[in-house]
């Protein structure tokens, strides 16, 4: 199994890129919702909030520009990174 992990890293590196493009589209096409208990909402409220941050990245959401190629490159290297140390 170690063999065919370090001899399919070139064709994962090589992939990588449209495999970002893939989730990346995918992404762009979902919606999440989440649903919270009460003890969780209660929870939730004895925490303090950023809610700059919050917001920041609720508009980025919206606007299609949190999720970033960037982004998921960075995903799919740290990814590989860990397979590679694995083996």
């Amino acid at each position: 199994m170690i063999e065919s992990v370090s001899n399919s890293l070139p064709a994962a590196a090589q992939s990588a890129d449209v495999r970002s493009q893939r989730v990346l589209e995918a992404a762009r096409e979902q919606r999440d919702a989440v649903e919270l208990s009460s003890a969780a909402r209660q929870r939730l409220e004895q925490t303090p909030i950023r809610r700059d941050l919050v917001e920041r990245v609720r508009e980025e959401i919206e606007a299609g520009t949190y999720l970033t190629e960037d982004k998921i490159d960075a995903v799919v290297d740290r990814l590989l990174s860990k397979l590679i140390q694995a083996a």
